[in-house]
């Protein structure tokens, strides 16, 4: 179709047609509309092939060092290697062929379900494994697990005061936490060596060894007179559980029980004194 120039159609001189492009003359088997799309997946196939070809070439590269790397050291990775074996095996043959009832399986189970638990074995008995049952051997589980551990701060706590009259609540201070057990003993030492040197009420012990104004019965000074060990030390303990809890966790964070709410006046090398001398026991206990 042949169409007049712009300048010939408003009476130009120059008359000479265009030819309009028809799609039917592409040079490409897809139309004009969708060539480039064409052409853009065209090569992101390209780049899509060189990248496999590239990865495939540098897989069988490192695979043939790492054989070669894992041969040469194969007195290494074998050991590794029948280790597993191993304790897959001990794994395999403990789930079953187990003999021992584990109560502490806190699921109903009953024999007509066949449950087979590593470490447990159901075959032969009736009922159910009770939630009941369970909570009775928690409980002495958790007795028999506790006992070494109060054994253990009975006999640190008695080593360090022994022959003196604090050696009396050796008992009822075992039975704190260790923390605050750590700090009777630790303050105790500190304000009365142990009871050495301590308030009395005509000649009789108050077992206020540490300096403790709680009210009460008291003596001169304001300081509490206690009837025995055990009122003495839960006394005691009550105010220094009170510290622990608001994060006191160290002598120098107790040091108010010797200054109150400020040291300004007791001399900084006094307040130091204090802190190195309670500290001596207090971590021998609680290191």
């Amino acid at each position: 179709m042949r169409v007049p120039d712009k300048f010939a159609y408003l009476g130009g001189v120059d008359s000479v047609p265009f030819q309009k492009e028809n799609c039917i003359n592409c040079d490409i088997k897809y139309s004009c509309k969708y060539r480039e799309f064409a052409i853009r997946l065209e090569k992101f196939r390209n780049i899509a092939q060189i990248g496999w070809e590239k990865a495939n070439y540098f897989s069988k590269i490192y695979k043939r060092k790492i054989q070669s790397h894992v041969w040469k050291k194969q007195e290494v990775y074998l050991p590794i290697l029948i280790a597993i074996v191993l304790l897959a095996l001990v794994f395999v043959s403990k789930t079953a062929f187990s003999k021992t009832t584990d109560p502490t399986n806190n699921l109903p189970v009953e024999d007509k379900y066949k449950v087979k638990l590593i470490g447990t074995n159901f075959a032969g008995q009736t009922g159910k494994i009770c939630s009941s049952e369970n909570e009775t051997y928690q409980k002495d589980l958790a007795k028999s697990v506790s006992k070494p551990a109060t054994s253990d701060l009975k006999e640190d706590v008695a080593k360090i005061v022994k022959n003196t009259p604090m050696a009396a609540m050796v008992d009822p201070i075992s039975e704190k936490d260790r923390t605050v057990a750590a700090f009777i003993v630790g303050i105790a030492m500190k304000e009365s060596k142990f009871g050495v040197y301590s308030p009395k009420i005509a000649g009789r012990d108050c077992y206020n060894y540490w300096g403790f104004k709680g009210g009460g019965k008291t003596v001169a000074g304001g300081y509490s007179c206690f009837s025995s060990p055990d009122e003495a030390v839960d006394a005691v303990s009550g105010r220094i559980e009170k510290m622990v809890a608001k994060g006191v966790r160290t002598p120098a964070q107790a040091i108010s029980w010797k200054c109150g709410s400020s040291c300004a006046g007791h001399g900084a090398a006094n307040v130091q004194k204090w802190i190195s001398d309670v500290a001596i026991n207090f971590y021998k206990i609680n290191s």
